[in-house]
């Protein structure tokens, strides 16, 4: 739910439609009437609450939503359209603080939240929680000399046990082995045609499945139809073994790919300038692949629907070496020559993301690595504060 959007971008209006709808509880959603207590028992229990999503695979709390009830005044799960929204908060910014720092001393490992209380009528609030499906896991609640490991089965949330832990362990390190191994080998195997200098860039759901994304589904074509190929008759997705693909006529080394298990892979060739007996590209092509390559992303998975972590990382490949420009700074439109890669396959870090919906952050640490291969500190196209800036 909302895998698209920020919590802070989340309206009162969103939460009626889903109040409205009846969205009954499920494995990834939790509505609470109140806040929680503010003594012991209350912060154990929102810590419980908290850690449970991280252990079952994320997950979103709304506290200020109340339930129907049965004939027993037992809650169902669903919403009741006719109760009051949302909850008294007098300073909504401390009470997401302290719940934040409730959460780093007292979960074990490190468990990243998105907060945020949406304004609603009557200067009352929804509380947002949303908690990433870790690859940490299993998180553990440390609490006044005890210790919890909680996790979620439908509506409900239980206490693991030792097998049940032992198994989680294995399973997530596994999953993250088997998907950065896959993601790297997908890269590596992609074949290279002439001596051109290629950007390869791709992305894989830790979690994912084969046969996950239904690529017949038209706003799922629609979807890869919009990552960007660069100049060329460029054509519509076709089928293929892995899933669908998106190239440029006449051309095998720019393509778009969508496989059926959802990783995402793009070949693009960077433009080049002979001059001087020297072949050069511009690095800065290559943030803006990347980011859009992202961007584009985060449409695909949010359409199929496919939830985070991610992995992502690129591929460098040049036949023959390659000299650099760069704008120079305070010309418009003049360009300065920089540093010069020799021939090779050079492989980045693979990079894990909850999710994509702060592109610049996601995406800085791969432009910046790009840049330093030819000798400058850092990407131009970020500020001091890690912000696109173009």
């Amino acid at each position: 739910m909302w895998e698209d959007k920020r919590l802070r971008d989340i309206t009162e209006a969103d939460v009626r439609q889903l109040v409205n709808a009846g969205l009954e509880e499920h494995l990834q959603l939790e509505y609470k009437s109140a806040l929680y207590d503010g003594n012991d028992q209350g912060s154990k229990e929102s810590l419980l609450d908290i850690c449970m999503f991280a252990n079952a695979g994320g997950g979103i709390l709304l506290i200020g939503i109340s339930e129907q009830r049965d004939a027993n005044n037992q809650p169902t799960g669903t919403p009741d359209p006719n109760a009051a929204l949302g909850v008294d908060l007098p300073n909504p910014e401390m009470l997401l603080l302290s719940y934040d720092a409730r959460v780093v001393a007292n979960i074990q490992e490190r468990l990243p939240l998105e907060l945020y209380a949406i304004p609603v009528a009557n200067n009352r609030y929804v509380v947002a929680i949303r908690v990433p499906n870790s690859t940490s896991k299993p998180h553990r609640v440390q609490y006044q000399g005890r210790v919890y490991f909680p996790s979620r089965r439908e509506r409900q949330r239980y206490e693991m046990d030792v097998r049940e832990l032992k198994e989680m362990v294995m399973r997530t390190a596994s999953r993250l082995e088997e998907a950065e191994d896959k993601l790297s080998r997908s890269l590596l195997g992609v074949s290279d045609a002439n001596e051109s200098c290629s950007v390869l860039v791709g992305c894989v759901p830790v979690f994912w499945q084969n046969f996950m994304v239904d690529v017949r589904k038209p706003e799922v074509i629609q979807a890869v139809s919009h990552f960007n190929l660069g100049h060329g008759n460029v054509l519509q997705p076709t089928y293929n073994f892995n899933g669908l693909q998106r190239k440029i006529v006449g051309n095998e080394d720019s393509f778009a790919q969508l496989h059926r298990d959802g990783m995402i892979i793009l070949n693009k060739r960077l433009a080049t300038v002979h001059e001087g007996g020297r072949v050069y590209v511009r690095p800065t092509a290559i943030d803006i692949i990347v980011r859009a390559f992202v961007r584009h992303c985060s449409e695909v998975y949010t359409t199929v629907p496919i939830s985070g972590p991610f992995l992502l990382t690129m591929l460098l490949r040049t036949v023959s070496e390659k000299w650099s420009l760069y704008p120079t700074p305070g010309i418009p439109g003049a360009e300065e020559p920089g540093g010069m890669i020799a021939p090779g396959s050079y492989s980045f870090p693979v990079l894990q993301a909850d999710n994509f919906l702060d592109v610049d952050r996601v995406i800085r640490p791969l432009c910046d690595q790009a840049h330093q291969m030819f000798g400058r500190d850092s990407s131009p196209y970020f500020n001091a504060d890690g912000v696109w800036n173009r």
